[in-house]
């Protein structure tokens, strides 16, 4: 299973200097700067092929209306059905912790981690809130609004009597 750090780490450097609105018109500037090519633009997402060195090169963008939400982007190789989770999971670890190494040279110490099989790192920036999500057959680095982030961090009203 092959993981891309090296194309992870740039992509976040780009998403920390890019001048976001956080809106559709940021999608083409984005992808001109990283080098990866726009697929399609749709209702409620876009995809994207990008230049990653992995088995599926390509990443979703998430969007309300003109509003993105958020850009996901797969860093490694997807694992095969086939293939045992006593092979693909060790492999899943190492790159997870390849990448947040490397991530933490780039960003700092992450101020929010959750461990385990479902593991995730998140650097809150003003540009891009910035994540690196640990599934149990890929890796996926996203690239999130700040405002998104907050109201998805918001906890919900509890209704009063």
């Amino acid at each position: 299973m092959h993981v891309d750090t090296e194309g992870a780490t740039r992509i976040a450097r780009l998403a920390t200097e890019f001048d976001w609105t956080w809106t559709i018109d940021d999608l083409e500037p984005f992808c001109a700067q990283a080098g990866w090519e726009l697929v399609e633009l749709r209702q409620y997402g876009a995809s994207i092929r990008t230049n990653f060195h992995v088995g599926r090169p390509e990443a979703d963008v998430h969007r309300r209306n003109r509003s993105m939400r958020y850009i996901s982007i797969l860093v490694t190789d997807v694992a095969d059905d086939a293939t045992p989770m006593t092979v693909v999971r060790p492999l899943l670890d190492d790159g997870f912790t390849n990448l947040d190494v490397a991530l933490t040279a780039l960003l700092g110490t992450a101020p929010s981690a959750e461990p385990g099989p479902q593991a995730f790192i998140r650097w809150d920036l003003p540009k891009a809130v910035i994540s690196l999500n640990l599934s149990v057959s890929a890796i996926r680095l996203h690239l999130t609004s700040p405002g998104y982030q907050a109201w998805v961090d918001e906890p919900e009203s509890e209704y009063e009597d």
